[in-house]
């Protein structure tokens, strides 16, 4: 699995292959404060799914990215 670093936090990318042979989205953000890791799940739309991981992976990252950005500056966008 592909490991980004964002704004302090570790996303960890590992989209599914479906029977279908489309991918789905998975990502995983990884909390570490030091005294405990938080595994914080984040998937894509249900009905969504892409051609290759590559696409998945980058679509997962960017919903992975809109969750920490929620996280860093407050659910209203102000930090």
């Amino acid at each position: 699995m592909k490991k980004v670093s964002y704004k302090g936090h570790l996303i960890e990318l590992g989209s599914e292959k479906l029977r279908a042979g489309e991918w789905v989205a998975r990502a995983t953000v990884i909390i570490d404060d030091g005294k405990t890791v938080k595994m914080i799940p984040i998937f894509g739309r249900r009905r969504s799914s892409f051609d290759s991981r590559k696409e998945a992976d980058s679509y997962a990252l960017e919903l992975a990215k809109l969750w920490v950005d929620g996280r860093v500056w407050g659910g209203n966008g102000h930090g």
